[in-house]
């Protein structure tokens, strides 16, 4: 499946049943996008950060920082505390600066070019406490 199909309007819909998915809005235009998936099982989750996009007009205006933000939220929410992104080369340093770090210590990217990044998350930086 390409990155298109991947984002089309009907796969974004199927996505819609088992994602949380985040839009940012601006002046009545999307201008940036975030999901949350569960890649493990019901009882035993993978939470990965995925589809987290903005729109370049818009990049370096915080709107990434608060997509990602309230997908970490909802992570804690479902009562887990680990988040998983898979950071395309370009957006490694921006992942890196909201905390995450290579999977396993491994610097390396997958054969699509992506690096695998975690971050433990601390319920007092979500909830003010």
């Amino acid at each position: 499946m390409s990155l298109i199909d991947h984002h089309s309007p009907l796969q974004l819909l199927k996505n819609a049943e088992t994602h949380y998915i985040y839009v940012a809005i601006k002046d009545g235009k999307a201008v940036g996008t975030g999901s949350l998936a569960n890649l493990g099982t019901p009882e035993m989750p993978r939470y990965y950060g995925t589809a987290i996009f903005v729109a370049l007009e818009f990049h370096r205006k915080g709107i990434g920082r608060q997509i990602m933000r309230r997908v970490e939220e909802k992570v804690l929410e479902l009562g887990a505390a680990k988040i998983t992104v898979r950071a395309a080369v370009n957006a490694r340093h921006f992942y890196e600066k909201l905390g995450y770090t290579y999977q396993d210590g491994i610097e390396i990217p997958d054969e699509k070019g992506n690096f695998e990044m975690d971050k433990t998350l601390l319920k007092k930086n979500y909830s003010g406490k």
